[in-house]
């Protein structure tokens, strides 16, 4: 079979074209062979061969499909009798399809079709009722095989059956339509297609454009409407941030509640009254610490008329300032503590982890303060914990605490 060629390749090569034409008409046959061996005597008699077995076959497979059209048609009015057996026959011939030549040969029965002999006997008994039915459908198929040849006839168009389109053969009709059929399967599909897709193309360019057209009006209608509805979301989104909101003071209230405790409040009262008489002791001291410096003065101006430059009064000047001096560490003292110092803990009811070299102790927040050993032995006394702002202050003696690991490892390599 040699292949089709599309029509836009042989109208953009012309010299293909003439190739091509040469060869599909003057050299090969439609089914690939050389038209020079044709005449040989020997081609011709495998050739006829070949279309007697086809024929052959053609025949066999109407009879076949005839037989059981007849069979299984409850619209032929045959006899419940003569169809029951054209069943059978039927059946056997769909499973043995070889065995047709058994129906012009009853006499060979086989040993494994002895149980269908009587169903065979009484086919070929009713082989004059079947043979009208047979006629008719054979005459119908006919009839609708030369339709289909002659569809471009006006007079089968119109149902008008002549004499001489009877006796027309078919198998140039068929051959003629097949060609045809090919030729516009290979010539005038392909530009059918492309024809097809440059509309589908504008067709969707088109929707395209509606459809943008159509957007843009729906805005232009429904703008106040879209206004609307985001002034309502954005009414909606102020509420849930109130609410929000509202939660979020909630959970402060309930982390201070965690937070400030029964205990922690006592303890913070205690400690506030420790700095109040602390600060009225201090301020008591300096009320005394004036009065002596005024009596001194008064005695000094007695002696002299200038300013005295050593004596009483410049002690008592030396000794006013070193007070002022403590008094002003004092409340720097007072407000560090005051800001940030929890509580005086002793080492002893604080816990010691050997493997990170700490103290650490309870904080009312859920953590705990911690202080490195080698911080308390350099002189640091003061605790942090590292998730709040609160501090301890340690109450510790050196010789206390644990010994360093590598002052004992050196002692023990001296003494080794």
């Amino acid at each position: 079979m040699i292949p089709p060629c599309d029509p836009t390749v042989l109208a953009n090569n012309p010299q293909f074209k003439r190739l091509y034409q040469h060869l599909t008409s003057t050299l090969l046959n439609p089914d690939g062979s050389t038209r020079a061996i044709d005449a040989q005597p020997s081609r011709k008699k495998v050739i006829d061969e070949l279309r007697s077995c086809q024929l052959r076959n053609a025949k066999t497979q109407i009879k076949k499909h005839t037989i059981q059209q007849l069979a299984f048609d409850p619209g032929n009015d045959l006899p419940d009798d003569s169809r029951e057996s054209l069943a059978i026959v039927s059946l056997y011939l769909e499973s043995s399809p070889h065995n047709l030549h058994l129906l012009n040969d009853g006499g060979r029965v086989r040993d494994e079709h002895r149980l269908l002999a009587s169903d065979m006997d009484k086919f070929y008994e009713n082989l004059p009722i079947l043979m009208p039915a047979f006629t008719r459908v054979l005459s119908s198929a006919v009839y609708d095989i030369r339709a289909l040849v002659n569809v471009a006839d006006s007079t089968r168009r119109l149902g008008v059956r002549t004499k001489s389109a009877q006796h027309t053969l078919l198998s140039p009709q068929l051959s003629a339509r097949v060609r045809n059929l090919r030729h516009m399967q290979f010539s005038e599909l392909p530009a059918a297609r492309t024809q097809m897709a440059t509309t589908a193309a504008e067709v969707l360019a088109m929707r395209t454009a509606v459809l943008e057209r159509t957007i843009t009006s729906l805005e232009l209608v429904k703008h106040g409407s879209l206004a609307r509805a985001t002034k309502a979301k954005a009414d909606h989104l102020y509420t849930v941030a109130g609410g929000v909101m509202e939660k979020l003071k909630l959970r402060r209230l309930d982390i201070l509640a965690t937070i400030h405790t029964a205990e922690v409040n006592a303890a913070l009262s205690r400690y506030h009254r420790h700095l109040r008489d602390t600060r009225v002791g201090l301020e008591e001291r300096q009320g005394r610490a004036l009065e002596e410096l005024e009596a001194y003065a008064e005695v000094d101006s007695t002696r002299s008329r200038g300013p005295a430059k050593s004596g009483p009064i410049a002690e008592i000047a030396r000794r006013y300032g070193a007070l002022i001096k403590e008094i002003e560490d004092t409340q720097g003292k007072m407000a560090d503590d005051t800001l940030s110092i929890y509580d005086e803990i002793e080492i002893e009811d604080m816990t010691y982890d050997p493997n990170q070299q700490i103290y650490h102790y309870p904080c009312p927040c859920g953590d705990r303060f911690e202080i490195a050993i080698d911080d308390l032995r350099d002189g640091e006394e003061i605790a942090v914990c590292p998730s709040c702002s609160l501090m301890i202050r340690v109450i510790f003696d050196v010789s206390d605490l644990p010994e360093d690991n590598n002052q004992q490892a050196s002692i023990v390599s001296v003494r080794a």
